[in-house]
This record gives structure tokens, sequence and C-alpha cells, in this order.
């Protein structure tokens, strides 16, 4: 039978059967379960002997342990067998069956599941042997005391996990017991109770850890329980209301241990959206604001917003919803000022804020979108939940991605609900699509209820004696969709829980027949809500059903009690679920329909008045359903006004493309040029061609020869953008014929201008300038003006693309005037810009300098981020020319990054290749390589010939320094074709001294030939960069000869001199002349605050690489 030990709580030891409890002497029992407790580590005599009588001698306790050994035996005799003893051991005989509940509960406590460990909470029925009072118990009794505490620490843990709340508060408030002035463990059951929808309980349990530590301790609570209890207190009733129903989550225990386990790496800093998908009624919502609840439990900050059919349309209104909901941190009038744009309030807490300006440029849409990332910043880690992503609009999810990027600095985690049973479109799919790829997605389908789960939803909706009638075919005929579990139920009960539980239909008709039901005032009424489409306050209900909203309040209450709607917080109400919305919907005909949407266009024209801007787009939905087409159409035109003020581009394309569906082909001409304008800003090239191809195929003859040469002039600046020059100079050469029969000079201003932009791009700088000048000379309205200044640094660049940079500066010159003039202040710091590479080219260092950093000053003065960058940009190639690499990198960095983000990929070809350059300069070849390469594939692709020949050029000097001199020869010619036809004598001469040192090197041409060729070089380019770098080769070829050498030297030191290039440094080194190292300007304080340590993120590349692939 065996020997058994009950230690913990009591001492009881039964040998076979029989209780040897009460043996002789209490040291003897003692004796047997400190056999018990060492049954895995046998211990000597001399070690019994020192435990039992630590303070005699050795020898003494030897003997004593001998006659407790004796009388042991003398009591017990059929103890002999269950003992093992030797000279120097005793311990028990492992060959028989010995239990102790020590060693159960210690195996159970290391268990990691309920089970395991509610079998150690029970076996601990106490502290071990009380009563014993020996030195050597007293650790042992630490030890499994702490032991316990850990388990019932563990069971805490995990059952919250599973959301057993009430089971996890009374293993919480077992641990107050064991250790009163465990402030941690307050916390939990307070949280806990919170949770179990206990405000009164969160308040008695903070009440009696400030008394007890008051007593014990005489101190105060700790800050953070104090912030515990404050948010659990503020957050109380609206953090408990998100979840309607009082039945308890069912099952979706592996979901909750991931939504638990993406809430973890959030914490430990990160962003990620997580994706809970499934068909309508399957659960998602509530999971969802489960766990919500559950982080605000924990004092987490939290968001909820809601998305709807009726106003996708929308823009931002989630984050609208979101920002209202979260605390304002302190921040600068700028960030204030941008988030103003969503909160309007802000404008009337803080008068002196300055007004946003409208969106124009993509810059000015990231700074926004900075300003909303930085509020989000006070609040970390955070989370948010946007209930029904599917029906999100798209500006809402641009959002997300810039939100849910790498760098940035939010700890937030985004819990989306998606129906798989809608069509998400291409938006969502987009967006889904590269978090994927960027491992920023965790995505959850749930899947229906098990038939265990099935039955104890029941249960927990009926009772179990009426579930359980029932369990046996209420799986099969739901599915285990809990949505049709539950309405199925409600609908038997209200019935008188009579006869068999039916399914004769899908729970739709359910859901109809409990509609049906309602008073024919009811029925309108959700009609009106269903039609709304979102949730609505009893006001707006008032307006749009003109009656009083006591009586919408009263009807609401009636329909909440009823299950058809819920409160939705801050007035609102909303249908418990979408299906009970869309059967609601069809309880009307169409013409009943229409009714309903014209009235409610027509409540929110009243219930807005004043604001009609902000929901012009719900009010033209709602006109276009009513089937008035006039009204709508006014309303969509206001709400493209609106999306495009705060540069929502998706959502005024779609307004763009509903007003072309909706409007007579000769109003269409407007929308167009606008839905086409979007498209371009949105990279959507391809889109853009296509919708002005469509236009034209479709309504060209219908429409003047005039409206048909804007649309062409449209098209034609769309494929030059593409690259397809010829395609463009067709349909631009035909507009301003047009224009020209029709004598319109604002079309042919609009032509010439396109032109000569086409011309300068296809390095026909002639016909360019033809087309400025031509476009200059037209009689103007007074309207032009704005068009003028672009125009003019247009032909300050043209010159300088050549060479002519007198010519260049003159320009520039005028461009300045003319904007300083007009006070635009954006095309006084291009000027800069342009004046800045002039300077550059001509080794006037300083000016390039002085001239960047007003650029700099200037771009940040009108928020002109864009310029800014190129301002930077510029300064890196400064830098990079000046041998300071590293400042040149980060400020590329910045440019390059500014560059992808708003999908300028002429900049980013430029910069690209001037990195490149300044990794060859430090031998870094290898990566030198991989960006000029990029850079020479983006100006072929881009068919942007000035930039092609400088990559080119680059690629020449790699293969040089590579030894790779056949490969170097070949890209030294096919770059020396592209400068002579675009006029760069810049590169020509470099690229012919480049050609003959490579074609020397590779045995091609004799070193009496290549002196020959750079003599006559000489005679024919007298500039002094073209005779440093010619007389220079000529010393390479010759150097022993002195005179060569003088010449060569004079030459270079004095431009070095001059510019401090690390270019002549170079030629100086190598003619064993080196002077003292001219060093680059400080980086100027502008840029120190963006650059400092700017990494080049490996994601720009990817970017880069994705849109090369591209067709």
């Amino acid at each position: 039978m065996g020997c058994s030990f009950q230690l913990l709580g009591s001492l009881k030891i039964t040998l076979d059967g029989e209780d040897l409890s009460e043996i002789r002497g209490k040291k003897t029992a003692l004796l047997l379960a400190y056999l018990m407790l060492a049954y895995d580590t046998p211990p000597s005599r001399r070690q019994i002997a020192f435990h039992f009588w630590p303070d005699s001698t050795e020898k003494q306790a030897l003997s004593n342990l001998r006659k407790l050994l004796h009388d042991l035996r003398e009591s017990v005799p059929r103890i002999d067998r269950y003992l093992q003893i030797t000279y120097s051991s005793i311990c028990l005989n492992r060959e028989l069956p010995f239990y102790s509940d020590v060693r159960e509960f210690v195996q159970a406590a290391q268990g990691t599941t309920v089970y395991e460990l509610r079998r150690a909470e029970e076996l601990y029925v106490g502290e071990l042997l009380p009563g014993y009072g020996e030195e050597w118990l007293a650790v042992m009794r630490e030890q499994l005391t702490q032991k316990y505490l850990t388990v019932l620490d563990k069971l805490g843990f995990i059952l919250e996990r599973q959301r057993e709340y009430a089971s996890a508060l009374f293993f919480a408030k077992k641990l107050i017991v064991q250790d009163p002035l465990r402030e941690e463990t307050y916390r939990t059951v307070m949280r806990l109770h919170a949770l179990n929808k206990d405000m009164a309980g969160v308040v008695q349990s903070y009440r009696k850890i400030c008394d007890v530590l008051q007593a014990e301790l005489g101190i105060a609570p700790s800050e953070e329980t104090l912030h515990l209890f404050e948010i659990l207190m503020k957050s109380g009733s609206g953090m408990l209301t998100d979840v309607p129903s009082k039945v308890p989550l069912i099952g979706r225990i592996d979901e909750w241990e991931r939504l638990l386990g993406a809430w973890k790496q959030i914490a430990s800093g990160g962003n990620t959206l997580l994706l809970l998908k499934g068909e309508a009624g399957i659960g998602k919502s509530r999971l969802a604001l489960e766990f919500k609840a559950c982080l605000e439990s924990s004092g987490i900050q939290t968001a909820f917003a809601g998305c709807y059919p009726s106003v996708r349309s929308l823009s931002y209104t989630p984050v609208t919803n979101w920002l209202r909901s979260l605390p304002l941190p302190k921040l600068g009038s700028v960030w204030l000022s941008e988030l103003a744009r969503l909160l309007p309030e802000l404008l009337e807490w803080y008068p002196d804020l300055p007004k946003p300006s409208p969106i124009l440029e993509k810059w000015q849409l990231h700074q926004w979108y900075e300003a909303i990332e930085r509020m989000l910043l006070g609040s970390k880690p955070l989370m948010l939940l946007l209930d029904d992503i599917q029906w999100s609009d798209e500006e809402t999810l641009q959002l997300l991605s810039y939100l849910i990027r790498s760098d940035s600095k939010v700890e937030l985690l985004v819990v989306a609900t998606m129906r798989t049973d809608e069509d998400s479109g291409d938006a969502i799919k987009h967006v889904l699509g590269e978090l994927r790829s960027e491992r920023k997605l965790i995505e959850i389908e749930l899947s229906p209820l098990n038939r265990d789960e099935t039955n104890r939803l029941a249960a927990a909706t009926v009772g179990d004696a009426l579930a359980n009638r029932h369990s046996s075919d209420l799986y099969a005929k739901t599915g285990g969709n809990p949505l049709f579990i539950v309405e199925t139920l409600r609908e038997w009960r209200t019935s008188g829980d009579s006869g068999e539980i039916l399914l004769a239909q899908v729970t739709k008709s359910v859901i109809e027949n409990r509609l049906n039901r309602l008073s024919t005032g009811n029925r309108q009424f959700v009609s009106i809500i269903a039609a709304i489409g979102r949730p609505v306050s009893a006001e707006q209900l008032a307006r749009v059903m003109g009656v009083q909203e006591e009586a919408i309040l009263a009807c609401a209450e009636y329909l909440v009690q009823f299950k058809v709607l819920q409160e939705a917080g801050e007035g609102n109400y909303r249908f418990t679920h979408d299906i009970v919305k869309e059967t609601a919907y069809k309880l009307n005909n169409a013409s009943r329909q229409r009714r309903c949407h014209r009235q409610i266009a027509e409540g929110l024209i009243v219930y807005h008045q004043g604001q009609i801007e902000a929901v012009a787009g719900e009010i033209a939905f709602h006109y276009e359903l009513a089937g008035m087409e006039r009204e709508a159409i006014a309303y969509y035109e206001m709400a493209a006004t609106v999306a495009e003020k705060i540069y929502a581009n998706e959502t005024r394309i779609n307004y763009y493309r509903k007003l072309l569906s909706l409007l007579l082909p000769e109003r269409t001409l407007p929308n167009l040029m606008k839905l086409g304008e979007a498209l371009i800003v949105t990279g959507d090239w391809n889109d853009a061609e296509n919708t002005y191809k469509e236009w034209l195929e479709r309504y060209g003859y219908l429409v003047t020869i005039n409206e048909r040469s804007y649309c062409d002039v449209a098209l034609g600046n769309c494929l030059r953008l593409m690259g397809k020059y010829e395609e463009a100079e067709f349909h631009l050469e035909r507009a301003s014929y047009h224009f020209k029969l029709t004598v319109d000079y604002d079309g042919l201003s609009f032509v010439y201008g396109t032109l000569g932009v086409l011309y300068y791009y296809m390095a026909n700088y002639d016909k360019s300038l033809r087309y400025f000048m031509e476009r200059m000379e037209l009689p103007h309205n007074g309207n032009q003006t704005q068009d003028d200044v672009r125009f003019l640094g247009m032909i300050g660049f043209l010159y300088y693309d050549q060479c002519e940079y007198d010519q260049a500066i003159h320009w520039f010159q005028r461009q300045i005037a003319l904007a300083t003039e007009t006070r635009n202040l954006v095309f006084v710091e291009e000027a800069m810009g342009g004046l800045a590479l002039v300077y550059l080219e001509t080794d006037d260092m300083d000016l390039a300098y002085y001239s960047i950093v007003e650029k700099l000053k200037t771009s940040k003065s009108v928020g002109a981020r864009m310029g800014f960058a190129m301002g930077l940009g510029m300064l890196g190639k400064y830098y990079h020319l000046l041998g300071s690499h590293l400042y040149a990198e980060q400020c590329i960095a910045f440019c390059l990054e500014e560059a992808v983000r708003i999908q300028d990929w002429h900049i980013a070809s430029v910069v690209l290749g001037i990195e490149g350059s300044n990794l060859m300069e430090q031998n870094r070849y290898e990566e030198a390589g991989q960006w000029i390469e990029r850079s020479e594939r983006l100006t072929k692709k881009l068919r942007i010939p000035f930039f092609e020949c400088e990559a080119l050029y680059f690629t020449s000097l790699l293969r040089e320094r590579q030894g790779q001199y056949e490969r170097a020869t070949y890209a030294a010619e096919e770059a020396l074709k592209l400068a002579i036809r675009l006029n760069r004598r810049d590169l020509q001469v470099k690229l012919q001294v480049q050609q003959l040192h490579q074609r020397t090197c590779l045995g091609s041409i004799s070193s009496s030939d290549a002196r020959e060729e750079l003599q006559h070089m000489a005679e024919q380019y007298t500039g002094e960069q073209d005779q440093a770098a010619i007389r220079f080769a000529m010393w390479r070829l010759e150097q022993g000869s002195t005179e060569l050498r003088i010449a060569a030297l004079s030459l270079n030191e004095a431009l070095y001199q001059k510019s401090g290039k690390q270019e002549y440094l170079g030629r100086l080194r190598e003619l064993g002349a080196l002077d003292q190292v001219i060093k680059a300007r400080p980086i100027p304080k502008l840029a120190t605050e963006v650059v400092q340590q700017k990494p080049i993120l490996p994601k720009l590349l990817e970017d880069i690489d994705r849109f090369l692939l591209l067709n």
C-alpha cells in the first residue's frame, strides 16, 4: 500500500493505511518527514544530526540520532523495510511506493497549464509543518511559500489571459491574504474588478491598500497605483459600455493569446496592424472590444473608431474620432495648427493659433502626418481600434501606412476588423499587401465556434436548463456563428421557450421577423437610421425626421431594450450588428428608400448649417441615392473642393470619377482636368493617361476644339512624365495648332509652357527655349505672373544644362526679382537652388554655400518641405565635392528619403549618383556600384539624358578605379556621345581626357598619340578648369617633364585654393605638392537639426528597385 506523507498545513503520516502521526515523540515523526523532504537528495547521518541538534557537539548529535532511530524502529517495527540505513546515511527505500503532498505540490507548481496550477493551489492547504520551529525547516517553509505565491501569480495571469476574470480575481485575493503589503497585487485586483464591470470593487480595493499601507508603513500608495485608479475611474463607464453584451466572450483562447503576444511586442517598442477577419456575425468586433477593455483595465490608452459605407468618402473620419478620444499632449503651435485640420475646436481653444494653410504639395501632407504622429506619441504605448476597415476611406489607410512604418517612434497596435464577405477594394488590399511584405501585419481569421463553445454560449445566453434542451442541434443549425446562435436563442425565448429551435432561414430572417413586429413608427425610425448608415445622434435624427428630440430618445431607448440599437457613445446610436442594419434598410421598397435618402440629405443640410463643407460628400451620397442627380452633383463638387484643400487625393479622385459619371459631356472637362492632376500627384500616371484618352475617345467629338485641346495638353504633360516623349509631342503640337486657329491665348500659354518643359527634358534646348520665349511674348490677361516666374527659372536651368553659366545666372536673377515683386518666396528658393548649382560648377564654393543656406532658410519659412530637401541634396553635393563624406551622406539621405516618399524619381536619380560618387571617393567600390547603377537605370527609365550622361560618367570613373578599363572606356564613350548632343562642355573635356587615359592603359593608343590629342585639346579648350585637366593628363604621360609638372601644378593649385575641391587636391597629391587641406564650411544649423546621424534606410533602396521593376 505504501507510505503517505501530508506535510502542508499539518503533519499526517500513513503507513500501509495506518496513521503514524501520533507515534512516540515529536522528533520521531519529524525524522520521517525530514527523510521524505530529502527524498531526491539523501542526506548523511552528520547532516541529519546537525539539523536536529545544531547546538550539540557532533559526537553528541550523532548519539542522539542513533537513539531517535532506535525509538522509531521500536514504535513502528514495519518501518524498517521503508528505510535504507547505512553507517554513513539514512534515507527512504526508493524501491517502495511513497506519496508526499510536498513533492506533488512542487511538481504541479512547475506546470504551465491551469489544471496543473489549480492542482498545486489545492495541495497547498497551509504552510509546511506548522508548529515546528527548527531552523532547517524555516528555510524550506519559506521556499514553499514563495512557490505557492508564484502559483497564485501564474494562475491569475493565465486565467486573465483566458478572460476568466472572476477566477483570476479569486486567486489574486488569495495572494493578498498571503502577502497583504504587496501593492502590485492590489493593482491586479483593481484591474480585474474593472474587467468584471465591478467599479465598486475597484474603489474598495483602492481604499483597502490605502488603509493597509497607512496602518502598517505610514505611507500612501505609489504613483503607479494612484494613476491606475484614476484611469479606471475615468474610463469606468465608457470603457465598459463598448462591450454591449452581458454574455461573456466564449472561446477565442488562441486568438486572445495572439492579441496579447502582439501587444507584448508593441509594449517593447514597435508598431503593427493586427487584422481580425471573418464573416458577418463571427465575433470580430466583440473580440476587439474585449481586448480594448482589457488593455484599458491596465491603464493603457486606447481609442475606438468605426467605418461605415455611407461615409467612407469622408476623409479621415476615423482619424478624427481617434484624436478626439485621446488626451492632447503639449505641442508647439506649428503642430497644433496642423492638427486643427481635423480638430477645428483647437482654433477656439487657442485663439492665437494660426489657421492651417491649404495642402498643395506632398511635403505639407507629411508635415500634417507628423503632427498626428506627435500627438500619438503622447500616449505610448497605444492601441487604436478600427472597426470594419473594409469601409475605410483611402486617406485613413494612407495615414496608417505612414504610422506603421519601420522608423516610426510610435508604440502603436492598430487592431482592425474586416468582413471577409465584403469586397474590401483595391486600396485596402494594397495597404495590407505592403504591410504584409514589411512584416507589419498580423492576420487572425476567426472561425465559427466549435460544438462545445456553441453549447457554452447558449448556456450563457438562456441558462443551462434551456440550452441543454436543444444543445444537440443548435450547433448544426447555426454553424457556430455567434450572432446566429444568440439571435436564434433570443428569438426562441421570446416565442415562449417552446418547441424545437428552427432556423428555417438565415439569421437575417430572424432579425427581419423581429423588426416586422415593431410598430409602424419604430420601423420608420430604424429604416431612417439604416439609410443613414452610421451612428447617429438623437438631435440629428430629430432634424431629419422633423419630430421632437424627446420622442426620438424614447423611441431609441425602446429599441435599445429590444436589442435592435445600442448606444455608441457621445449620444449616438447604432445597430447591434450590420445584419440588423442591412435587414432594416430592406424594410422599405425602392421608392421609400429614395424618400428616406432625400429626407436625410435635407436633414444634414439643416443640422450642419454653417459647416456643410465637412459633410458635403455624405449629403451628395444621399442625394444620389434619392435619385436627385442635380443636387448630388453640386455637393460632390463641394466635397471634391474640400478634399483638394486637405490634399485628400484618393478621396477627391473618387469624387471626380463620380462627377464624370453624373455630368453631361459638355460639363465634364474641368473635373477631368482635376482628376488627371490628382492621379498624377498620387503617381498613378498610367491611370491618368487612360483617363485622358478615354475622355477624348468618348467625348472628343461632342465638345469644342478648344476643350479637346486642353485635354490634349494635360495628356501630353502626363505622357512627358512617363517618358513617352514622341506621343506627348504629338498631342501638344496638335493642341498648339488648334489654339492658334481659335486665337486662344490662354490655351497657347498653357501649351507653349508645356512644350518648353517637354523639349527641355528631351534635351532639345533650342526648341525648348523657343517655346518659352514665344510664351513670354503672348498677350497677358493678368493671370500669368506665377507661371512667368516658374518659366524664368526653367530658362535658367536650360542654360545651366548647356554650361552657359552667365546666362543661367541672368535668368535666375530675373526669376528672383519677379518672385520677390509678387511675394512668391517658393520661386525665390527655387532660383537660389539654381544659382547654387551654377556656383558649384564655376568653383565659387562660398557663393554656392551661401545660396544653399539661403534656399534652406526660405524653404523653411514658407514650409516648402521638398524645396528644403532639395537644398540638402545640393548641400550634400557641396560636401562631396569638398571631401566631407559623412556630411554629404547625411544630407543626401534626407533628400533621397523625401524624394522617394513623394515619388520624385528625377531627384532620386540625381542624388543616387552623387552618393555613389561619394562612396567611390571612400574606396567603397561595391556599394558605389550599386548606387550608380540605380542612378543610371532610373535616368534611362525616365529618359532624362542630362542625368543619364552624369551617371555614365560616374560609371566610367568607377570601372577605371576597379581596373576594368574596357568597361570604363565603353561607359565613357556612351557618356561622351550624350555630352556632345547635350552641349555639356563641362563633361566633354573630362570624358575625352578620361578616355585617353583608359585607352593608354589598355594599350589601344600609344603615349605619343595620346599626347598629340591632348595638345590639340589644349588649343581647343581654353578655360581654366579644362586646362587644368588637360595639362595634368599630359604630365601623367610624361612625368619626367619639369615643364609639364609646373604647368599642371600651377593651374590645379590655383583652382584648389579658390574652391577646395577634392578633384584638384587629388591631382596635387599625385604631383607631389600637397598643400594644406582646405576644409568645408560647417554644416548649417538648419541642416544639423534634421540630418544628424541620418542613416540611409534599406527600405528606400527597396522602393527604388520596386519602381525600376514596373513596366
